[in-house]
């Protein structure tokens, strides 16, 4: 195996679950690949918490190198994840939640296959485990129905209109993943706007492998939620289609793209606008007017047709359904 590569895994930490996190630790100093390196930002903003961090760290880490610095202030993840992008060294990165466990061969699988594709990033599936370390789900997909992991060049279209990257999946190329700061923290997280800007710049591959037990519970910050807090159309058409419009005229106004891909993002768009215009006014003519996009996406111009023209109370017991089950649309 080329271990010449160095690797730097990016740790952001906040007041973690302490067995939890040993278990993290302990998946970490486990690794089959040797040319490590774990840089570590605390955003607990709290001594005692630090503290506490800092000490499970030296105790279990005993094969790597880490660096480990405190946030003053709470910064939030995507912040916390921008500061460590900016301030590691290395050839790859490898970003990291707190309560997971890597597979001992993960970076190992990740970097044969970046360096083999030649790819700006790779990233692989996951396996899902409880509290109690129990096996949810063998993949990623058992749970996240409309979830495609797609991998090779010309990606950029996909990932702006969805994301089936999982941040503590990806290994990145350091130089690109530092060309790709700052983050956009306001609009996207930093593992969608990673996995973005890597497709602007060129091939995506991924390892079919689970290569991380994923760790589901009341704790962690995003996991399997499905639309959080939208309960009525109204909550989807703020929360859901505005903002995606913020993101993307955010991304036109302040990133330079090729040309091919501004126009992608000037459809993307003219997509969602059409949208809007549907759920503010749901005539005939808006409804053939969003028909036209029934080849792009036919499940979601179906599910919205729906909550746009039904009744406010199926309307909000399709959401209620949708949390509940974890299906995602």
């Amino acid at each position: 195996m080329n271990n010449k590569k160095k690797v730097v895994i990016l740790l952001s930490t906040y007041r973690p679950n302490m067995v939890f996190f040993e278990k993290l630790l302990t998946s970490l100093n486990q690794q089959d690949y040797s040319n490590l390196e774990l840089y570590i930002r605390d955003d607990s903003a709290d001594k005692e918490w630090s503290s506490e961090i800092k000490l499970m760290v030296s105790t279990v880490i005993t094969k790597i190198t880490f660096h480990f610095e405190e946030n003053e202030i709470n910064l939030g993840s995507n912040r916390t994840f921008e500061l460590l992008t900016k301030e590691c060294i290395g050839d790859y990165l490898a970003y990291c939640d707190q309560d997971d466990i890597w597979e001992p061969y993960k970076i190992s699988k990740l970097i044969y296959e970046i360096e083999k594709e030649d790819a700006e990033m790779c990233y692989s599936d996951l396996s899902l485990i409880d509290e109690s370390d129990k096996k949810i789900a063998n993949s990623f997909r058992e749970i996240k129905k409309r979830v495609v992991h797609v991998s090779g060049e010309h990606l950029f279209d996909y990932f702006l209109r969805r994301s089936s990257v999982t941040g503590c999946t990806m290994l990145v190329k350091a130089d690109t993943a530092k060309k790709s700061l700052p983050f956009p923290i306001d609009y996207m997280v930093h593992d969608q706007w990673i996995t973005l800007f890597c497709a602007s710049k060129g091939k995506i591959a991924y390892v079919s492998d689970p290569l991380i037990r994923y760790r589901l519970y009341s704790g962690n910050q995003i996991g399997a939620s499905v639309l959080p807090n939208i309960f009525s159309k109204q909550d989807y058409l703020k929360d859901r289609l505005f903002k995606e419009v913020d993101k993307l005229t955010f991304l036109e106004n302040n990133y330079k793209f090729s040309i091919d891909n501004e126009k992608m993002i000037q459809r993307e768009l003219l997509f969602f606008k059409d949208r809007i215009l549907f759920f503010e006014r749901t005539s005939l003519f808006n409804l053939l007017n969003i028909l036209k996009y029934l080849k792009k996406d036919t499940q979601l111009i179906i599910f919205e047709i729906f909550i746009a023209m039904m009744p406010k109370w199926m309307v909000s017991k399709l959401f209620s359904k949708l949390h509940h089950n974890k299906v995602g649309v």
